[in-house]
């Protein structure tokens, strides 16, 4: 009986023992592995990936995250990255992911400029919050809007440039009738010195529309009259800025 338990307790003291020796092995293999990654040059880093297509903030991001070469994958900071990222004022959202054993990988998402404005003899491009995005000399071959009328503040790249509520309203209302227009005409121009008498441009054509209330319900009738083939208006105005049918005059 005596020898029953002695032979118990050894089992119990054999098990015991080697589970501390397997616990023990697994402890030094994950320190080994975990020396291994952050010290072997398989992390090393060798390609930083910049995606998402940013067409005007790509080529930036991609310099300003050159020092993340040559260090180890494990060790990346992903906040300093994004921080560095969004330095550039066309950024919007910031994603980062990595490839193992040697990539990192930076999708960007950003703004879009919607308009400008002519100041200071520059031009400073928005976005439809009136973020200030660019201040550059020329603006050709972009589809933007030139804005007349409004008073920006100076502010640094990235910033809002106007406090006003209901311009900003217009401006982002404007924003959803340029970003949905069904039609082959642009708007080239919108002229808002005056609020109860805005007018845009469209080519050669004059769109008075009146004060700022139901502005796609105006942008509707005028698009609508521009590209109607029957009226063949190519230059000239109309007039909807009042309840009724819309005036046109053709030159």
């Amino acid at each position: 009986m005596i020898k029953t338990k002695n032979n118990k307790f050894i089992l119990k003291a054999k098990r015991r023992r080697k589970v501390r020796r397997i616990f023990i092995t697994i402890i030094i293999l994950i320190i080994g592995g975990i020396i291994f990654a952050t010290k072997s040059n398989i992390f090393i880093i060798k390609k930083v990936a910049v995606l998402g297509s940013p067409t005007m903030s790509g080529e930036d991001v991609k310099k300003r995250t050159e020092n993340l070469i040559g260090q180890n994958i494990f060790y990346i900071n992903e906040n300093n990255i994004i921080n560095e990222a969004k330095k550039n004022p066309y950024v919007k959202n910031v994603e980062i992911s990595k490839t193992y054993p040697k990539q990192v990988n930076i999708k960007i998402s950003e703004k879009l400029g919607i308009y400008y404005v002519d100041k200071d003899g520059y031009k400073y491009i928005l976005d439809s919050e009136s973020n200030l995005l660019e201040k550059t000399d020329n603006v050709e071959n972009r589809s933007l809007v030139n804005v007349i009328g409004i008073n920006l503040k100076d502010v640094e790249l990235g910033n809002k440039t106007l406090d006003n509520s209901r311009m900003l309203e217009f401006l982002d209302v404007f924003y959803q009738i340029i970003k949905n227009n069904p039609t082959n005409y642009n708007i080239n121009v919108i002229d808002v010195t005056d609020l109860m008498n805005i007018k845009v441009y469209i080519g050669n054509v004059e769109g008075r529309l009146g004060n700022d209330e139901n502005i796609p319900d105006k942008m509707n009738k005028l698009l609508h009259i521009i590209e109607n083939p029957s009226i063949g208006i190519v230059k000239g105005y109309v007039d909807v800025g009042f309840n009724g049918a819309p005036i046109y005059y053709k030159e």
